[in-house]
């Protein structure tokens, strides 16, 4: 079956390029159309009747773009998603892909939800309109008909860093994740920023990168204390629980008591955390609530109510045993 990345491919132009020029855009310049038309023509592509009729005819789907399940943290959140969408009456369809997934591009769904940091800003800036309004979770964009719904992952680390500051540390550590996730830069921006209030001075070779897994948390862990030998900081905060998690495990084969001579904080308060050996002290995120938040602010959208803002969301400190 011959697909708009055919297309764009024999014309020599961009995904987004291509579908604008098929749909007539006035953005595209009449050689680019004719160029796309002409590749269209022959290879033989015939675009999608439903995409071609989106003016007059919505599909009643909401597409919700993920980069990948892995972890317990995006179940709450779809959750919401999927109870919002019911609501409704409307049909949700997950995707997990690296690709500029023509479900976009050709229009497939009436609205987006975006948490993939695969996918490049100028794709969703291209195909974001009063028609086609899109939520993006993962990062910040200026535009119209896009809305970003984030977690306010400055604040949860700010409220880590002024915990263990009250219980009279001086130097904490920080394990995060890879340097393209959004959640996990900014609460290392919200980490780094609290200390600076406090005068005290982070020390680089306190941080530790991983990829968001227990088995990561644990291996950064496990190096980074054969590197530091005994000099190491008396906390950590993690980037996210699972992290969290491993890094403990670390911890305790060296026969290091958490938390009396480490203290770990984590990030998400996934539900196995309070069943940890130590109970993990954590920042609770609503998952389920920025589900139904996004969810409820693209129907909002779809509505034509663009000047909508939805309340923020909030965090919470859990104390229990690792911290």
């Amino acid at each position: 079956m011959v697909t708009l990345k055919d297309v764009a491919k024999r014309a020599g132009v961009s995904v987004s390029t291509a579908s604008y020029s098929l749909n007539g855009s006035t953005l595209i310049t009449d050689d680019t159309k004719k160029k796309v038309l002409d590749a269209a023509k022959e290879i033989g592509y015939r675009p999608n009747g439903l995409a071609k009729n989106l003016k007059e005819q919505k599909t009643n789907i909401i597409g919700l773009f993920l980069s990948g399940f892995t972890g317990p943290f995006f179940t709450d959140m779809m959750e919401g998603i999927q109870d919002m969408v019911m609501q409704k009456g409307y049909e949700l369809v997950v995707c997990a892909s690296v690709d500029k997934h023509r479900l976009l591009v050709e229009r497939y769904v009436d609205g987006a939800i975006i948490l993939n940091y695969h996918m490049d800003d100028e794709l969703l800036q291209s195909i974001a309109n009063e028609k086609f309004p899109c939520i993006v979770m993962d990062r910040e964009l200026q535009n119209p008909f896009i809305k970003n719904i984030l977690l306010p992952n400055e604040l949860g680390t700010a409220t880590a860093v002024n915990y263990l500051i009250e219980k009279g540390h001086k130097r904490i550590g920080f394990i995060a994740g890879s340097e393209e996730s959004y959640d996990g830069e900014t609460r290392l921006k919200g980490f780094k920023q609290e200390l600076q209030k406090y005068n005290i001075n982070f020390l680089e070779q306190d941080l530790q990168r991983a990829d968001f897994t227990e088995s990561s948390g644990y291996q950064a862990m496990s190096q980074y204390m054969d590197r530091m030998g005994k000099d190491l900081p008396s906390a950590i905060v993690c980037a996210n629980d699972e992290m969290a998690m491993g890094a403990i495990r670390a911890i305790q084969e060296r026969e290091i008591k958490v938390p009396e001579d480490i203290a770990v904080v984590g990030f998400d308060d996934i539900y196995v955390s309070q069943f940890f050996n130590p109970s993990l002290t954590t920042i609770r995120v609503p998952r389920k609530q920025w589900g139904t938040i996004a969810a409820e602010t693209l129907f909002k959208m779809i509505d034509n109510q663009f000047d909508y803002e939805p309340d923020p969301i909030s965090v919470e400190l859990m104390s229990r045993n690792s911290g």
